[in-house]
């Protein structure tokens, strides 16, 4: 084998190589994306689990309550919870916003929070809530979430225990075994 031949083959070999690496190398930033994907989903999901379970607390269940229906009887101390609540899943929205937005939130989870916020945006505690705190958040947030209040409704605060107790009552019992 001459040395022309055996550089040739080595270049050869070379270009292999390089066209392995660059595969690989694609293959290691895909799975590396789907992780950073995982992981925001993971910590979204866990963000607003422990909001709903600080909720659940009878006092800030009663706040949350009044807040969203907009009960004028609420207190200063309780106005106070309520705005903090608010605050907290207002910054919990904004980062899913960016989130998405940089592309690291997928699209079936950002339609899942829009669709969350059309729902609470619809109650008018949550809504004067958002009037009173907009100015706290970044220029294009604040027009998602405009943007949202204009295609949104009013709505009274659905009765969601009366229409457990409905759905639970037109249930069979089940006998004990």
């Amino acid at each position: 084998m001459t040395l022309e031949r055996i550089y040739y083959l080595s270049q050869s070999i070379a270009s292999i190589a390089v066209v392995c690496s660059l595969i690989y190398l694609a293959l290691q930033v895909r799975h590396a994306e789907r992780s950073q994907r995982g992981v925001m989903q993971q910590g979204r999901a866990d963000r607003t689990s422990q909001t709903t379970l600080s909720l659940a607390s009878p006092e800030l269940a009663l706040v949350w309550q009044k807040g969203l229906s907009a009960d004028p009887d609420l207190s200063r101390v309780e106005f106070t919870q309520w705005m903090l609540l608010c605050r907290s899943s207002f910054l919990s929205g904004e980062d899913s916003f960016l989130q998405h937005k940089a592309g690291l939130l997928a699209k079936p989870a950002f339609e899942s929070f829009v669709t969350g916020i059309r729902f609470y945006m619809s109650n008018p505690g949550m809504r004067v809530a958002w009037q009173l705190s907009s100015g706290h958040f970044g220029r294009e947030f604040r027009g998602f979430v405009d943007s949202i209040l204009r295609d949104t409704a009013i709505a009274p605060v659905p009765d969601a225990y009366g229409e457990w107790k409905r759905l639970v009552q037109s249930k069979p019992s089940i006998p004990a075994t």
